[in-house]
């Protein structure tokens, strides 16, 4: 299905409530992504076939995937990370960084490329700066990489490995933060602002030439920052709510977008609505293959 005049084509239209955190698997060629409140994964090969989809038992939310070594994933449910086998369909426990805390759920994570898993959380009432930013190893150690924000986003990584981006969604804003040898983080500043009344900051990527690319929830775009923080490009979305965004296909030239259902969406009117599909375009530059962690 091509939207007129835009470019950006329906990949998958599985009407998700909230699409969110899409990535393109580099050794299986298929696009992963989830419904946060699904909860669910959805796959889907490049050479065709029809969306695979795993419901996620026993979990209210589901905030992020990454990948793992042997067809795994890492699932950031709302009670903890989980290790999730795409063969059996089975998962286990691996950590919970936040401990008991109920006031915090887990949402947006990435795998840098020295293979550190990143992982945020959200505040449930989404109106205080309770949010913690983790690091976890591969032996499950984990550190609070930053804190005090109300719903953590992103995070991406700069082709070296060097710095981190990542989205303070309620501040509107995009930091930066020098990503040091050791894991630690210094540095942080203010890489690009969102204006307001135009949306805010939500998943993030980063393509070969160092530029960001950042899903704008509620503004109906994605944006592309170039390494100094100066906008580049905004390509308009077909849906208001656009959430994560990756690069994949082959040479890693299709952009591909997950959106979410719009405020007047229910039930009944979903499947006339686009919100909730992920859109696909050919970009004019290349991304950057995902990093898989070892377990």
């Amino acid at each position: 299905m091509q939207t007129a005049g835009s470019g950006w084509q329906i990949c998958a239209q599985t009407h998700d409530r909230l699409g969110e955190s899409v990535l393109w698997h580099p050794e299986e060629e298929a696009l992963y992504w989830i419904d946060f409140y699904g909860p669910s994964v959805h796959r889907k090969q490049w050479n065709g076939g029809p969306v695979e989809t795993w419901q996620i038992d026993r979990s209210g939310t589901i905030g992020s995937l990454v990948f793992a070594d042997e067809g795994r994933l890492i699932l950031a449910v709302d009670h903890g990370l989980h290790l999730f086998d795409t063969k059996t369909g089975t998962r286990r426990f691996l950590a919970d960084p936040k401990g008991v805390r109920m006031d915090l759920v887990y949402n947006d994570g990435k795998v840098d490329r020295a293979g550190r898993y990143w992982v945020g959380t959200y505040e449930v009432t989404e109106s205080k700066p309770h949010g913690v930013f983790y690091r976890m190893e591969a032996d499950g150690t984990a550190t609070v990489a930053d804190q005090g924000f109300t719903i953590c986003n992103g995070p991406a990584f700069s082709p070296d490995n060097r710095r981190l981006y990542f989205s303070d969604t309620v501040g509107c804003r995009i930091l930066s933060y020098e990503l040091n040898h050791d894991g630690s983080l210094s540095g942080r500043q203010t890489f690009f602002s969102i204006s307001e009344g135009d949306g805010m900051p939500d998943g993030l990527a980063v393509d070969s030439e160092g530029n960001v690319w950042c899903a704008i929830y509620g503004g109906a775009k994605v944006v592309c920052i170039d390494p100094n923080g100066l906008l580049k490009q905004s390509l308009a979305v077909p849906a208001a709510y656009a959430t994560s965004l990756c690069f994949g296909g082959p040479g890693l030239r299709t952009l591909y977008v997950t959106t979410g259902w719009s405020n007047g969406t229910t039930e009944a009117s979903r499947t006339a609505d686009v919100g909730g599909a992920v859109f696909m375009r050919q970009a004019d530059v290349a991304g950057l293959p995902e990093p898989i962690i070892s377990l």
